[in-house]
């Protein structure tokens, strides 16, 4: 049996060391962290697609938003994130390389420490 697209990037975003999945904003949306503690990329399903917001470069954030299948990420824009909507193989290809872009971006920084 064929995986789903969202099974598809849950498995790829576990793959990384010390990567973890978890739902601080309810059942809908994955979340997944690096093992810094940092989000590198959110999963939910919709009607048209697999959404997947994640982290780029403001360059690469530019590219990005030239394909059809990209736009903004809700609330994380200003800081460089978009959100490809997954309705067909090759944006799922495409959004994996990202989510891979987004864990090294991600993963470099240190996790900022609670007041």
């Amino acid at each position: 049996m064929e995986k789903s697209p969202a099974d598809e990037v849950r498995t790829f975003s576990l793959a990384f060391e010390g990567s973890r999945e978890e739902y601080p904003f309810g059942p809908d949306s994955a979340v997944f962290k690096a093992a810094n503690g940092k989000i590198f990329a959110i999963l939910s399903e919709h009607d048209d697609g697999v959404h997947v917001s994640l982290k780029l470069t403001p360059e690469e954030v530019m590219e990005a938003m030239s394909l059809p299948f990209v736009r903004t990420a809700p609330y994380l824009a200003k800081n460089h994130w978009v959100m490809p909507v997954i309705a067909h193989p090759g944006e799922l290809e495409m959004t994996l390389a990202w989510i891979r872009r987004s864990h090294e971006l991600v993963a470099a920084r240190p996790a900022r420490k609670r007041q």
